[in-house]
């Protein structure tokens, strides 16, 4: 009997004790660096987008804010990562709509639940989707390509760089609608594909903006059509040369473990939102080609769900589901 009530007091004082390192973990946070893990390969839009937001998130909370690369599985590798890890803010997610939505749809048994498993700490921008070519090419426009692919069908091939993601769900719904056969090449990220663009190997590319920007400015590829109008640029958007369905564009942002503590993500929530709407952060993302479309978590939640439904259609009627 004795033991026993020793064995109690012993529990709870350690339950105790628990609670109070817990609480002043909280308030002390951050206390250490954070790591933003990126699912997808470097040099990519989410690459430069993310260390962009990190360098000044690391500002505001006077830790180092590391990006660090975590490939694989569509997104899948790096999400799995941070559910991983231990929730106490110190393991957050960076990454696009497509590893919280497509990736998980297209896969017969994804490792998360997107709204159960993590929470969103906000979103800071998009990234429209281009239909590009080399500069050397014979296709000036997209009616050119398309009339071209009608009369030969399979000879033409077209490079993606994330299975499952934005830009190929972008290119399988436009050989839908266009009624062409172009065969997909996939690749593992940006600088193999554009490499391979250039270099002829392929004909064509679907890609984000700020991955295909430098070729644009250099004048070693050209643009066809792309997703979103961009402010200042000439570049016909896919619904003006004929395609009004083809509008998938890729949402950025970071997301946490909804085991967080509550008081650790409000704190991670009001200084996103911080460096999200910092004009020079907006600059910045902007002269990297993306456009600064900031969401609060609810906003961004509500969104996600609205494309969840869309997506689910989608890959549906295209046959995208692994078996």
């Amino acid at each position: 009997m004795v033991m026993k009530r020793i064995c109690l007091v012993l529990f709870y004082t350690a339950c105790l004790l628990g609670a109070h390192i817990a609480l002043a973990e909280e308030k002390d946070y951050p206390a250490k660096p954070i790591e933003a893990v990126l699912p997808f390969d470097p040099g990519g839009v989410m690459d430069i987008a993310s260390r962009i937001v990190a360098a000044e998130m690391a500002i505001e909370l006077k830790v180092p804010f590391i990006v660090t690369n975590a490939p694989g599985a569509g997104g899948m590798t790096g999400a799995v990562k941070v559910l991983r890890a231990k929730p106490d803010g110190y393991t957050l997610l960076s990454t696009s709509t497509a590893s919280m939505i497509s990736t998980p749809l297209e896969s017969p048994n994804p490792p998360y639940d997107s709204f159960k498993d993590f929470l969103p700490i906000g979103c800071f921008g998009s990234s429209p989707m281009i239909f590009g070519v080399a500069g050397t090419s014979p296709f000036k426009t997209m009616a050119e390509m398309v009339d071209y692919a009608k009369k030969n069908p399979g000879k033409l091939t077209c490079g993606v760089t994330s299975m499952g993601g934005e830009n190929h769900l972008n290119f399988e719904l436009f050989k839908k609608v266009a009624g062409v056969n172009i065969k997909i090449v996939p690749y593992k990220g940006t600088g193999e594909a554009v490499a391979s663009l250039l270099g002829k190997h392929i004909d064509m590319m679907v890609l984000t903006y700020v991955g295909f920007l430098p070729y644009l400015k250099s004048g070693d590829a050209r643009v066809l059509a792309i997703t979103q109008k961009v402010a200042g640029t000439t570049i016909p958007t896919i619904a003006e040369v004929g395609y009004p369905q083809v509008n998938i564009h890729m949402l950025c942002g970071f997301f946490i473990s909804a085991k967080t503590p509550k008081a650790i993500y409000d704190k991670l929530v009001s200084t996103f939102q911080k460096v999200a709407m910092s004009p020079g952060v907006a600059k910045k993302l902007e002269d990297s080609g993306m456009l600064r479309q900031y969401k609060t978590p609810q906003e961004f939640t509500n969104e996600m769900k609205e494309r969840w439904g869309t997506t689910a259609k989608l890959v549906e009627e295209l046959g995208l589901r692994s078996k």
